[in-house]
């Protein structure tokens, strides 16, 4: 059985903009520790808080995954096809009749035309919605803080876990090595099958 690190992100507050934050924390740590079972709310023997310094995790969201939060959000406030206009207050509360999770707060957040931000956090949220390109130079600035703070996360649960139970950290490492070498494997049964393909593909670039 493979070892894994269990991280748990828990919301600073509960707000809806708490929750996208908290959601945008998780998409940071999945990217930055893949060795890692990372969840949202609930006990765990890891708790992370998100900072502002995660709010990019949020470009981590594939587009298949974006439009189903999106098409979730949108269901959770039952408004049909109307345009969704989200305004922040002091609070981080949205002008919302309807009580959402944090990932529908996340697609509420994806799928609305407008959002009107009050707080810091609200204000990091409204400037990762408004990127159509994860390539733009802002948008690379805000990954690599987010990437920075996930890592930091994880650097510091492994460094108590070793201090606490050293075992843990050599199973895990164990567990990591053999994920590398399926994967290598994989990696060569896919190059030799399609390494016609790979070679016409580099003479044509």
């Amino acid at each position: 059985m493979h070892e894994r690190l269990q991280m748990t992100v828990h919301p600073v507050g509960d707000t809806p903009t708490d929750g996208v934050l908290a959601v945008a924390a998780v998409l940071a740590l999945e990217w930055a520790a893949p060795y890692a079972d990372v969840t949202l709310g609930g006990k765990g023997p890891c708790i992370v808080e998100p900072d502002i310094n995660a709010v990019a995790g949020l470009l981590r969201l594939k587009p298949e995954r974006a439009e189903r939060m999106r098409l979730a959000g949108r269901a959770a406030l039952q408004v049909g096809d109307s345009e969704i206009h989200l305004v922040e207050t002091n609070e981080g509360d949205w002008n919302l009749t309807e009580e959402v999770d944090a990932w529908w707060a996340t697609g509420v957040a994806l799928e609305a035309a407008s959002f009107t931000a009050s707080t810091s956090v609200g204000h990091a949220i409204a400037e990762i919605l408004n990127f159509s390109r994860t390539d733009d130079h802002r948008a690379v600035e805000l990954l690599e803080n987010s990437q920075r703070w996930a890592l930091e996360q994880a650097d510091q649960l492994i460094n108590q876990i070793a201090n606490k139970n050293p075992r843990r950290i050599a199973d895990l490492l164990v567990s990591l090595s053999g994920d590398l070498d399926i994967v290598n494997d994989t990696h060569a049964v896919l190059r030799a099958r399609y390494q016609a393909d790979i070679e016409l593909m580099g003479r044509n670039r």
